[in-house]
């Protein structure tokens, strides 16, 4: 049984491996978006789910780039790199998201303050949404 598990889990290893996509990172992110979703007390619910999956994403895509940005060569820095990623990756996205919305109904750059504006009318969106 346990010879079967622990196949299984090279097997997949292997398969994310192969699809470019780093397994320490996959995981990392994972439990990084799932530490944040409880952290926001949320129960168990699809919502806690699909929000981890989300984190994990950004951390897969991200945690590369940031670390070759910042020269982050060791192991377990990339994987804590990917964890703090999981745990604002959805933010990040939201706020990206916003960015996008805001620029398609007035494509002009803006300064700062504007971007600022932004992200925090995201925060208070989300403020209102949880009351």
């Amino acid at each position: 049984m346990i010879e079967t598990i622990i196949a299984f889990i090279k097997a997949f290893a292997a398969f994310l491996t192969s699809a470019g996509i780093n397994p320490a990172h996959l995981f990392a992110g994972f439990a990084g978006a799932f530490v944040r979703m409880f952290i926001q007390g949320k129960k168990l619910s699809t919502e806690i789910i699909s929000g981890s999956f989300g984190g994990a994403l950004c951390a897969v895509y991200l945690a590369p780039l940031l670390a070759q940005w910042l020269n982050i060569t060791d192991a377990a820095a990339n994987g804590g790199l990917a964890f703090a990623i999981g745990m604002v990756g959805l933010s990040l996205a939201e706020g990206f998201v916003r960015i996008a919305q805001r620029w398609a109904n007035n494509p002009r750059i803006g300064d700062i303050k504007k971007i600022t504006d932004i992200v925090n009318d995201s925060k208070n969106d989300r403020k209102d949404a949880s009351e």
